[in-house]
Order: structure tokens, then C-alpha cells, then sequence
């Protein structure tokens, strides 16, 4: 068809490359940055900011509280929150919790509660920021569940010091990005309308006891229960099971002409319609590209 190629020669290699990449992109479960205006108000800090779930997923908290008034403002977010400059004229805020247990009890038990449905995906991944306080507990474990009751061990997170978030690069503090939790491959968690994870604390495995965050840095340092766990750029993706011929826009199972036409047809429209084959509300050439890709396929 020389429509085909004639539209496929006017895009740069660079697009043509990059969202050849791109194809295989995850989408976005759930997303939070609590990046709200009004930082104070709970119902706006827990509403995710978008994900195909958002509507379902949930933040709770267990065996602690969180916390909204930072002596009348919010709690500053993460460094790798691209709101971070400027802070706080571009809200770069966090989600901050405090009131764990008291020493010797409740031992990974307390902390948030993510639950965010998984029906529909694989390959699912979980990420996050966390900030230690000086007297926060110094461990603190993932743990997920699939049947909405079972917790199951995940990676133990390790303070490096108090007052430093993961996603530092400071040497003596954070790690230099967010925690990365890859279920890929994983059967009992794709497809799971139950799916939820939780971060908690956890006993200095070398005491049996809570360690401050800030411990050894700060031989003085001791865990008290007001110490502070803060969390930022919580997001859950997964890749679409079975989701239809790719580039099939009018969904009779073949990639022909009548897509691409339907594409371009409707290049430059918004409004969420099938022709917008990515779904980001614009058809544009990363739609074109996508049919393009998969001329052929199906028929």
C-alpha cells in the first residue's frame, strides 16, 4: 500500500526507534505522588493520581497513623520527584506515618497497606520511595499477599540513616532510587483481584528488638514509637493479558488498511476513542506507528 510507506518514510527513525521500544511498555495499575494542593486534606492524599485502577485501589494503615499537619503545611516528598524543584512552589509532598509500636511488640505487623487489584495483568512491579526517620525502626519488611489474607516475605529494607529518603544519593544515606519490587513470572500474583502489599516494621534481626534508623551513625539513637516512616511515588504496573490484536483499532482482528485509515482519519483528534490505539487521549503518530508495527497481523 503506498499510503503506508509514504507515511512511514515521513517519521523520523528517532520516534520510529524509540517508540518501537515503547510498544512494550508497562501500563500503570495505580499511581500516588500526593503532590495536592491541599496537602492537609486525607480524602485528596489518598486518591490515587491515575492507573486503570484507580478507582479501586486503596491506601490503609495498620498498628499506626498517619499523619497530614506538618505544623500547618504537608511533609516534603522525594528527591526523585520531578516536583522536587522548587519545592514548595511545585507541591512535592509524601505520605508521612508515625505512632508504631512500642518497643519489643507487634513486630511486622504495623505500617500502610496498598491494595490495588491485578485482574487482567501480568508481569506486575511495585515501586516506591520510603524516608526513615532518625528514630524509626530501622528495618522494615515488604510483605505481599494474593488471597487478601496470607502475608507472604518480600525484600527487608534496611535504614542506611535517619533523616534520609531511598531514592538519595547520598553515600551515607539512601540507595540512590526507589525500591523495585519485580513480580515478572510470578502466576499467583497476575490476574488477582486480591493482590495487596504492605510495607512494615520489622526487629533488628541482630536483637530482637526495634533499632533506630540512625543507629549506628548515632550511637544515642533509640527507636521510639513516634519515629517516622514517609512515603512517596507509590506505583503499581503490569502488562495486559490478552488484550486483543495490537494495532487492531477496528477490532475485526486483523491490522489492515481499514485501521491505519481509521487512524488517519482521526489524527490530531482527542477524545479517547478506539483510534487512539495507546490510549494516552491524543491519536498521533505513536498510533500510526503501533498499526504500523503490526501491519498484517491476524489477517
Amino acid at each position: 500500500m503506498k499510503g503506508r510507506n509514504f507515511v512511514f518514510r515521513g517519521l523520523s527513525l528517532t520516534l520510529a526507534t524509540a517508540f518501537a521500544t515503547s510498544l512494550f511498555a508497562q501500563n500503570q495499575l495505580v499511581f500516588w505522588d500526593f503532590n495536592e494542593s491541599n496537602p492537609l486534606d486525607p480524602t485528596a492524599m489518598l486518591t490515587p493520581e491515575g492507573g486503570v485502577f484507580a478507582s479501586s485501589a486503596s491506601i490503609t494503615i495498620n498498628g499506626a497513623t498517619i499523619a497530614y499537619n506538618n505544623s500547618g503545611t504537608g511533609f516534603r516528598g522525594s528527591p526523585l520527584d520531578p516536583n522536587n524543584s522548587g519545592h514548595p512552589n511545585s507541591p512535592n509532598w509524601a505520605l508521612q506515618t508515625t505512632n508504631y509500636p512500642d518497643q519489643g511488640t507487634a513486630n511486622r505487623s504495623a505500617g500502610i497497606v496498598v491494595s490495588v487489584p491485578t485482574t487482567g495483568y501480568k508481569d506486575i512491579v511495585v515501586k516506591f520511595d520510603v524516608r526513615w526517620s532518625n528514630t524509626a525502626s530501622k528495618y522494615i519488611r515488604f510483605q505481599y499477599t494474593t488471597d487478601g489474607t496470607t502475608w507472604n516475605d518480600g525484600v527487608l529494607l534496611e535504614g542506611r540513616r535517619g533523616d534520609r529518603w531511598h531514592g538519595d544519593t547520598n553515600a551515607n544515606g539512601g540507595y540512590g532510587g526507589l525500591v523495585v519490587v519485580d513480580f515478572t513470572g510470578d502466576p499467583s500474583v497476575e490476574n488477582n483481584p486480591n493482590f495487596a502489599f504492605r510495607v512494615v516494621t520489622e526487629f533488628d534481626p541482630n536483637t530482637g528488638q526495634y533499632t533506630a534508623a540512625n543507629f549506628p551513625s548515632n550511637p544515642n539513637a533509640n527507636y521510639t514509637p513516634q519515629g517516622t516512616l514517609r512515603y512517596d511515588l507509590i506505583e503499581v504496573l503490569g502488562t495486559e493479558i490478552g488484550g486483543g490484536v495490537e494495532g487492531d483499532v477496528n477490532g475485526d482482528g486483523c491490522v489492515d488498511d481499514a485501521d491505519l485509515l481509521a487512524v488517519l482519519f482521526a489524527f490530531g483528534s482527542s477524545g479517547g476513542g478506539s483510534e487512539d490505539v495507546n490510549n494516552d487521549g491524543i491519536v498521533d503518530d505513536a498510533d500510526l506507528l503501533i498499526v504500523l508495527f503490526n501491519f498484517g497481523t491476524g489477517c
